[in-house]
């Protein structure tokens, strides 16, 4: 079974693609939603909960026979009401996939390229403070390789400066906390790469992120229930809650994920409308954001560090199953993960109202449930070159 990245489903040559395709076709008549011997849904989804200690969570795995989706716990432990399928969660950083997508439909325009420096987009206040700056590309901000600080998003929120959770893309570069920069060339994720990708969309498309992002991806693609910063009454909004450090429970994260309107965490989303992305960037059929040979671009890793790599806004991380790709996030107390397997040909997607750091990666848990081992084995029959 191949493990090389650039050897994606999506196709670096006209034969592997073709070889894919065929794959693919063979796996549609072994498989339904889920492999034989899979794990109910919602069982995992409670396993998860239980050992991750999410007070809510929606579970989805699309395959080419469809779709099924697992929903459990609460929406807000303040006014409690079941998560549904219609729930809406802050997604953190996997959010970071659509801001490297509409940077990537501008370098496909020819109003961008790769090797573009980012300091002439900057005005004099928010570039003098950036270590590395001067030599920062496109390329660099979409990999984490530019060696930025990473700003804003370790430090306090709400400061003496700047009392306001809600940010814009200056104000963050400017006045934002920022750890210490690092080696340009290295992956070293830092947020800061994506609040400037998020300003240089605005600089050079007109209009503020939310209208971008939703010009170019929500509408094209029918994502309806998703939206850049969402107002805090809305029925459907999942709250996101952290644990209590000293004692049992969780409490209230506050309103920080939502202000969000950042290239870095824009997005609250569903999980069918997150599906709908990920379906258009790896099982494309009529609608797609982006051409194939793009994206297969995004999934070639251009760094790796403590066994995580990482392309053109998308993760790409080694496991039992073959390589996956996609994001996960944690912030303002949600936690968020949209993975691919093309070795499986499915896609995963768990979001959660909490944002526990755990050693242990929810992803993991996953995958021992709904791909036991009599899979890998037929996998890698279908699979092999």
């Amino acid at each position: 079974m191949s493990r090389d990245p650039a050897r994606l489903a999506l196709g670096a040559t006209g034969g592997d693609l073709m070889k894919s395709w065929l794959i693919f076709v063979m796996a549609w008549f072994a498989w339904g939603v889920l492999p034989a011997g899979a794990a109910p849904l919602d069982q995992t989804l409670a396993q998860v909960m239980e050992r991750f200690h999410f007070p809510g969570a929606v579970l989805l795995v699309s395959g080419p026979q469809g779709t099924e989706i697992a929903t459990a716990g609460t929406a807000n432990l303040a006014a409690p009401r079941p998560v549904t399928e219609a729930t809406r969660f802050h997604i953190a950083s996997v959010g970071k996939i659509l801001t490297a997508i509409a940077t990537l439909q501008l370098v496909e325009e020819g109003r961008l390229s790769l090797d573009a420096p980012v300091r002439p987009f900057l005005d004099p206040p928010e570039a003098t403070r950036l270590t590395h700056i001067d030599s920062a590309d496109v390329a660099g901000l979409l990999s984490h390789t530019s060696g930025l600080p990473d700003c804003l998003r370790n430090g306090p929120f709400s400061l003496p400066e700047h009392p306001s959770l809600t940010w814009t893309a200056s104000e963050a570069l400017r006045l934002g906390r920022c750890r210490a920069a690092t080696e340009p060339g290295r992956f070293a994720y830092s947020n800061s790469n994506y609040i400037l990708l998020g300003h240089i969309l605005e600089k050079l498309d007109g209009g503020d992120l939310a209208e971008i992002l939703g010009r170019r991806i929500l509408a094209p693609l029918g994502m309806g229930d998703s939206a850049v910063r969402v107002a805090t009454s809305d029925p459907l909004l999942a709250h996101g809650h952290r644990r209590n450090p000293d004692q049992p429970g969780h409490r209230p994260a506050g309103p920080v994920a939502w202000s969000s309107r950042l290239g870095d965490a824009p997005l609250t989303t569903t999980a069918r409308d997150l599906e709908r992305l990920m379906v258009s960037l790896f099982r494309p059929g009529k609608t797609r954001v982006l051409p194939t040979r793009m994206v297969a671009a995004m999934a070639i890793e251009r760094g790796r560090a403590d066994g995580e790599g990482y392309g053109l806004g998308l993760q790409v991380t080694e496991t039992d199953l073959g390589f996956r790709y996609g994001h996960s996030g944690r912030f303002g107390g949600f936690a968020a993960e949209a993975w691919y397997y093309p070795d499986r040909d499915r896609i995963v997607i768990l979001l959660a109202n909490g944002d526990e750091f755990s050693e242990t990666d929810p992803m993991d848990l996953i995958e021992e449930q709904l791909f036991p081992p009599a899979d890998l084995v037929q996998a890698a029959e279908i699979g092999s070159p």
